[in-house]
């Protein structure tokens, strides 16, 4: 909408220029080039409108009081240049200005109209314009002008409001999407802070294992060599039980054929 409204007006500021050079404003011009807010370039777009069409008419009045007042002037008229006269209720004359200004009245409605359209909005201008003659057809009053001129700025508010809509509810998309994005950092912050702490639980739970794995096998292989201790213990205890076992029957049989020696011996004395 910006940008049509840019065009719009260096299009009837080119168009003055060309037909009504001694009417431009310099200021003007340095003062829509630096407008960057809608409201005002729309602003300055309809007072640029609103300016040359007051000097259509003032041009117009000139020229029919010329027309009136002198009668060679009127013949010069005639011959070299197109002559037109200008009341609220009757259209306007043929002249090359006024055929190239509403032309452009036309077109430019034709992209306001289109705007409404492609955002799904009522447009005024389109309702007058179906109970209107086309311009393309023929030339319409000043009164018609008027009234295609109110019905093109209820056009522009329409736009101009549906335009601040569209960039609030743009705005608010960016803070619900800002709020989003610092949300999902803090999520993936928190993943990746519980992440760490599963990986820590793991690596500690390893080293853990690994350490009474370690002790295990090492008292596995102590109780291995205890056991082989006792073993070699019990298999010498063993041992020796029987040498001790075998040296009591030798004694027993020492004792025992000493004794009989003893009673025989007793019975010869």
């Amino acid at each position: 909408l910006l940008l049509v409204v840019h065009g719009s007006w260096h299009f009837l500021h080119e168009l003055q220029t060309k037909l009504l050079p001694n009417t431009i404003d310099s200021s003007s011009t340095v003062n829509q080039q630096t407008s960057l807010s809608v409201g005002l370039v729309v602003k300055k777009y309809w007072n640029k409108l609103l300016n040359l069409f007051t000097i259509l008419q003032q041009h117009e009045t000139n020229r029919k009081r010329s027309h009136h007042t002198t009668s060679s002037i009127r013949s010069k008229s005639n011959l070299n240049t197109e002559k037109y006269s200008q009341t609220i209720e009757t259209s306007l004359g043929s002249c090359s200005l006024c055929i190239q200004f509403q032309q452009y009245l036309h077109n430019y409605s034709e992209s306001i109209i289109n705007l409404c359209h492609l955002y799904n909005l009522p447009s005024s201008l389109a309702h007058y314009r179906c109970s209107t003659s086309s311009i393309s057809e023929c030339l319409i009053s000043l009164n018609d002008i008027n009234h295609w001129f109110d019905s093109q700025s209820k056009d522009f508010d329409r736009l101009s409001k549906h335009l601040e809509y569209l960039n609030n509810t743009l705005n608010k998309t960016k803070n619900d999407l800002d709020l989003s994005e610092n949300h999902c950092k803090q999520l993936n912050e928190t993943n990746n802070y519980l992440q760490k702490i599963i990986h820590d639980e793991k690596e500690s739970k390893k080293k853990l294992e690994e350490l009474h794995t370690n002790k295990l096998i090492e008292i596995k292989k102590d109780n291995d060599q205890c056991q082989l201790n006792l073993n070699e213990q019990i298999k010498l205890l063993t041992t020796q039980k029987i040498n001790i076992e075998q040296q009591l029957k030798q004694i027993t049989e020492e004792c025992t054929s000493k004794g009989e020696q003893i009673k025989k011996l007793g019975k010869l004395v």
